[in-house]
């Protein structure tokens, strides 16, 4: 008899959602009314583009949010609609909108985003309570994104060591002022170069730089880099390395949601296997990269073909350095 069980859920923790407006133009001139061929609108925000991923490959997948307005109910009901558990805690504040402009002449995505509403002490408070009783039903805790304002860096840290302490893995998808969160507990932190030159002073390229956040947070076991189309870099705690070069893309439609596309596909990965190691990492992050990059070729965030996904991959080099 041969049992197949089912990973537990990915809980993607996105405490700073909006709700996405993306207008297509033929060709934008600024300065100028421009009107826009096109537009389309879902739920937006890293959390919520990693359970879109989820939903796409099928998968179950919760997501912890904060809402308010009309907006914040646009994405409760998108939620129902397409599956995704919705932790949420309905807020005073107005979930903020984000709008994506697309001028397909010049190839080029710009990316215009309100203010967040602030996040009184009873709202928190109410958050606090629902992820302590959520997350050691889930498989893998993805914290995904900035904080609005009334949420400190250390509620990500909470997070993070409750995953912990009930022995779930974490991802990583934040860049500042995140070494209290590192501390706690994480296995993978997934940033780009630019993240890291921040985050790590240290090093004089980003394979130094890697090796020295690393060794300075020993409970981190995982870094991984991006750098846009240049070669990731994928380096593990004990200081292994490997340099990914996905095939460059002919154009992109829009890199929005790419990177929280490769949040996703590892943490699907690490719930499915909560030990990977130095043989399996590479692949997951190489499949990673290969949705993330498939995902610039449509507007919509982490929306892929699996089949252009499938052909980026077969056609990935991975290093090791």
């Amino acid at each position: 008899m041969q049992l197949s069980i089912e990973p537990k859920p990915v809980l993607a923790v996105s405490l700073n959602s909006a709700w996405q407006k993306t207008l297509n133009f033929r060709s934008l001139r600024l300065g100028s009314v421009n009107r826009a061929y096109e537009c389309h609108e879902t739920g937006g925000g890293k959390g919520v583009n990693v359970a879109r991923v989820m939903r796409l490959l099928g998968r179950p997948v919760s997501v912890a949010a904060f809402v308010g307005g009309d907006t914040g109910e646009c994405l409760k009901r998108e939620f129902a609609q397409t599956g995704v558990r919705g932790l949420t805690v309905d807020c005073v504040g107005k979930t903020r909108c984000c709008y994506t402009v697309i001028d397909h002449s010049g190839g080029v995505a710009t990316e215009l985003i309100e203010p967040s509403a602030t996040i009184s002490g009873d709202e928190l408070s109410q958050m606090r309570e629902l992820l302590s009783a959520e997350i050691p039903r889930h498989g893998v805790v993805s914290i995904c994104g900035s904080l609005p304002p009334g949420v400190g860096i250390e509620f990500y840290a909470e997070i993070a060591r409750c995953a912990s302490e009930n022995g779930i893995p974490v991802v990583l998808d934040v860049a500042k002022e995140i070494g209290c969160v590192l501390d706690a507990g994480v296995s993978v932190l997934k940033i780009n170069a630019d993240e890291l030159s921040g985050l790590s002073p240290e090093g004089t390229d980003v394979l130094g730089k890697s090796r020295a956040l690393l060794a300075s947070h020993p409970k981190l076991s995982w870094l991984a880099v991006t750098d846009g189309p240049r070669p990731a870099t994928l380096v593990s705690a004990d200081g292994q390395a490997w340099r990914l070069t996905i095939p460059a893309l002919e154009r992109i439609v829009s890199p929005i949601g790419g990177g929280d596309c490769a949040t996703a596909i590892v943490s699907r990965r690490l719930a499915e296997n909560p030990k990977v190691d130095h043989m399996g990492m590479p692949g997951i992050f190489a499949e990673a990269l290969a949705c993330a990059s498939a995902s610039c070729l449509t507007d919509t965030p982490s929306v892929f073909d699996f089949g252009v996904a499938e052909e980026l991959l077969a056609n990935t080099r991975i290093e090791p350095l």
